[in-house]
């Protein structure tokens, strides 16, 4: 089996951009150059890793469970590269707003400390809820699991949150301490867009018991999700935390009842072994830079 750095680089690039033309584009290639690419590594591997469909591109189950080692692939020989050039290698920290809490400041300036300089921030929405390390756009990210491609992923849990239900400021909810699955039954309810089924079936209403919903409207993003709720387009499960950085006016967080909590977390991705990134780990693994 001969594999070379250029198809995986084809490779990861599809994954990336949902198409060859998007990937043909990003590589600076022709996208039959991609597209010749991408069959080498596929006639190398004996199987396909890309579905090819009307509306894009998206890897196949093995593909799936191949990107995280091909962005490592990928990843560890841009950094050979810099280095060769007499550069610093590249770190993007990835996040999503449902996941900037209070302790994301505090892990940047970790990750700068670190580095010894800057780091690139990338802002993801629900339609990658890996921020980006699963096909390469990020090195380490702060997310908010589940995520389906869990088993690919090292995590360092940076805290807990009480789970919440935002409700129209008019809303008779609006005026509870806490709310359970009696109050919310028979709502419509706002819910994550997102290919990632598993973090999306943990943003449902069933996820915190809530069995009579009476429709649903998608969202792309958490602004959208609080200008929706705002509308009074539905109601939304969202965390408590949400409400101290992502102030909406128009919208009220009440508290679940029974103590259902969200986490947030530091990932990486498992297969990453690149010194760039094990000296940030080494510098996150004390806990002086965390509260108690």
């Amino acid at each position: 089996m001969e594999v070379t750095l250029p198809a995986v680089r084809a490779f990861v690039a599809v994954a990336r951009e949902g198409s060859f033309g998007g990937a043909a584009a990003r590589l600076g290639v022709s996208q039959p150059t991609v597209s010749a690419a991408v069959r080498r590594l596929e006639t190398a591997v004996g199987r396909p890793l890309l579905v090819r469909e009307r509306d894009g591109v998206r890897p196949t189950e093995l593909g799936h469970r191949l990107l995280a080692h091909a962005v490592a692939v990928v990843s560890a020989a841009d950094d050979f590269e810099a280095l060769l050039a007499g550069e610093t290698p590249e770190l993007t920290v990835g996040f999503m707003g449902e996941a900037a809490g209070p302790l994301t400041s505090r892990l940047l300036a970790v990750v700068r400390r670190a580095r010894g300089g800057e780091v690139r921030l990338r802002r993801f929405d629900f339609d990658d809820p890996s921020c980006g390390l699963l096909t390469g756009a990020s090195d380490l990210a702060v997310v908010w699991p589940p995520l389906e491609a869990g088993d690919a992923l090292e995590t360092l849990l940076l805290g807990t949150d009480r789970r919440a239900v935002a409700v129209p400021v008019g809303d008779p909810l609006a005026g509870l301490a806490t709310a359970g699955p009696a109050e919310l039954a028979g709502r419509v309810w706002v819910v994550p867009r997102s290919r990632d089924e598993v973090w999306r079936a943990f943003r449902r209403p069933e996820a915190v018991g809530v069995t009579d919903v009476a429709g649903e409207v998608g969202s792309d993003a958490i602004e959208e999700t609080l200008e929706l709720v705002a509308a009074g387009r539905g109601v939304a499960l969202l965390s408590e935390g949400t409400d101290e950085h992502y102030a909406r006016a128009g919208v009220v967080f009440v508290p679940l009842t029974g103590g259902p909590r969200c986490a947030t977390a530091l990932a990486w991705r498992r297969a990453d072994t690149r010194p760039v990134l094990a000296g940030v780990l080494r510098a996150l693994g004390a806990r002086e830079w965390r509260p108690e």
